[in-house]
C-alpha cells in the first residue's frame, strides 16, 4: 500500500512540477537585464539570479540563482503534497508524505545537477546576471530514486515493527 502511494506521489509530483509549476512559469523581460534572464528553455528547469556591485558579485548572482532553484523545487513538493494528499489520515501515509516533502539532500542535488547556462556582467549598471538550469530528465530520475529510497526505508521500518510485535506476542504466549 505504501509503495503504491509513494510511486503515485512521485508521479504526481513530477507531472505537477513540470506541467503546472516549473515548465509553465512565466518568462519575464526585465529592462536592463540580458534577453535570456528569467526565460525558460525546452528540456530544462531554469532560474535566474542577479547581484549589484563589482565584478566579484558574479558568484553572488550564481548563488542567488541556485538558492532560487532550491526554493522553487521545495515549494513544488509542498504544493503537490498539500493539493493531492492533504486528506490522507493513515499515520504511515502521512509520515511518507512528510518525509517526501522534507528533502534534506535537495541542495546537494541542485549543486551537482545544475548547468550554468548564462553568466553576464554589465559594467555600466555594475550588475551580474546568472541563469542556471537542471535537465528535466535528471530531476525526474532524482525524484523517482528518492521515492524508492523512502519506500525501502518505510518497508524496513514496517517489517521491523512487525518482528517486534511477533516477538512480543511470542513472549506473551510463553508467559501464559
Amino acid at each position: 500500500m505504501l509503495e503504491s502511494l509513494a510511486f503515485a506521489l512521485a508521479k504526481t509530483l513530477i507531472t505537477f512540477m513540470f506541467e503546472q509549476y516549473l515548465e509553465n512559469m512565466q518568462s519575464v523581460r526585465l529592462e536592463g537585464a540580458p534577453a535570456w534572464y528569467a526565460q525558460q528553455t525546452q528540456g530544462h528547469i531554469c532560474d535566474s539570479g542577479h547581484a549589484y556591485g563589482h565584478l566579484a558579485v558574479i558568484d553572488v548572482a550564481k548563488n542567488h540563482a541556485r538558492k532560487e532553484m532550491e526554493n522553487r523545487l521545495q515549494r513544488a513538493m509542498h504544493i503537490v503534497a498539500y493539493e493531492k494528499y492533504r486528506d490522507r489520515t493513515d499515520p504511515a501515509e502521512r509520515a511518507l508524505i512528510e518525509r517526501f516533502t522534507q528533502d534534506e539532500n535537495l541542495p546537494i542535488f541542485v549543486e551537482s545537477s545544475l548547468i550554468y547556462e548564462n553568466i553576464e556582467y554589465k559594467e555600466k549598471s555594475m550588475t551580474a546576471y546568472a541563469r542556471i538550469c537542471i535537465p528535466k530528465e535528471r530531476l525526474e530520475r532524482y525524484q523517482v530514486e528518492r521515492v524508492g529510497k523512502l519506500v525501502k526505508a518505510l518497508t524496513h521500518s514496517k517489517r521491523g515493527r512487525g518482528f517486534d510485535e511477533l516477538d512480543s506476542e511470542l513472549k506473551v504466549r510463553r508467559a501464559d
